[in-house]
This record gives C-alpha cells, structure tokens and sequence, in this order.
C-alpha cells in the first residue's frame, strides 16, 4: 500500500463513518494501555497488552483487557504475523453490574510503507473470533493505519517528540448475535496525539480519539506505554 492510498482510506473511512446518524455522548473516556513486545529469537517474539478503560474520566468501568500472542517474520519477508488471545470484561454504559465477559482469537499481519526516514506508516491487518457469553460465535475484520512523525528530529530515535496519528476500521463478519442483529460496519476509532521516545525500551503516547458505531459518536483520552522488553 503506498502513500498516497494509504491517506486516501484514512480520509474515506473517517467520512463515511462520521455521516450516519449517530447519538453523540458528552462524557470523555480514559483508556490506559500498556503494550510490551518481547523478542525471543531474531524472527520469534511475544507481544501483547492491558488495558482499562471508563466511559468517563476516572469513573464509570467500562472494559478490562489482557491479551497475548505470539509473533513470528518469515524468511525474506518485512511483514510480522501474530497469532494470540485475549480476555475481555466490561459493562454497559451507566451500568453498575451486568457484566459481559469475551475469549477471543486474533491473527494479525504488520507491515510498513517505505516512503522516507521521516514518516512512519504501518499497516495492521486484523481477523478476530470472538465468543461472548450469551451471544452467538462470531468473526470480524479490523485495519489499522499509523503515522508518527518526528517533530524535531528527521527520524524517530532516543529522546524525541513526534506527531502520532491512526484511524482503524471494524467490520462484523456476521450480523446476527443471537439476542439481536448488529450492522456490517461496526465502528472506527480516529486518534491524534503526540508520543515520545524515551530510549530504545520506552515510548509514550497520549491524545484524543472518535470513536464512531451505528448509534454513537463518543470521544476518550488514550494514554499508552509501549515497552520493548
């Protein structure tokens, strides 16, 4: 995928989702994240992350994630392949209780776009096999594109502040949930913040991302620390 598409599917995923009609929601999310990769060998490695997410800032519980996988880059090849699970709870908006709790599957493909030293474009391609308790097995389908660009340096290295952007879309493999249906298109998140490198092992990110389904358009504050063990 090069450039030029790449901003192209940004942009189209981003309009087509934000003209349905949605609910806005006033309160701001917090999501904290901690994402950590671990190489084992030069082509194997573990990677995963936790998080915890509100629908308001510091009140309203909203998701606990775990997740894990294993990676793995074929010979001759720049693309990483991850096979993992992942543990979900959470509750519905405003809810005290009523909890839902998920096991679910994924396989990843990571790739970058080559365009010069100072932009960082990379791709996620994402299948999931969700099993919800009280709902029907089903699948879905997520692209993700990121872009982080230095801010002060020409490349991204020790000690530098850069401009970090993504969008990622959600498609539903099936619509029936068996205590309902559900749309195709199942929501996008848009994120622009900053992040900072700190060394070869640490990196933050920080900023705001929409998320928009077929019912709401909700915004939170994303925090993350992303840890190369």
């Amino acid at each position: 995928m090069n450039f030029n598409f790449g901003f192209l599917l940004f942009f189209l995923i981003f309009l087509g989702s934000n003209g349905q009609s949605q609910t806005k929601i006033g309160a701001t999310g917090l999501w904290s994240q901690y994402i950590y990769k671990k190489p084992l060998t030069q082509r194997w490695a573990i990677a995963g992350d936790f998080q915890y997410r509100t629908y308001e800032i510091g009140a309203d519980f909203q998701q606990f994630i775990a997740r894990a996988a294993v990676s793995y880059r074929p010979t001759y090849t720049a693309i990483d392949v991850h096979l993992g699970y992942g543990f979900f709870t959470g509750q519905p908006f405003g809810a005290a209780e009523d909890n839902t709790t998920e096991h679910r599957l994924h396989q990843d493909l990571w790739f970058e776009s080559k365009l010069n030293s100072r932009f960082e474009l990379k791709h996620r391609i994402r299948i999931e096999e969700r099993f919800i308790k009280g709902q029907n097995f089903r699948t879905r389908y997520r692209y993700t594109l990121f872009l982080n660009v230095p801010l002060h340096r020409s490349t991204i290295a020790k000690h530098t502040l850069y401009a970090a952007l993504w969008n990622e879309l959600f498609i539903n493999g099936e619509t029936d949930t068996g205590t309902g249906t559900v749309a195709y298109f199942d929501r996008n998140w848009a994120f622009a913040g900053l992040g900072y490198q700190w060394n070869a092992s640490f990196k933050f990110q920080a900023g705001y991302m929409r998320e928009l389904t077929p019912s709401t358009n909700k915004g939170q504050l994303v925090i993350s620390v992303f840890h190369q063990l």
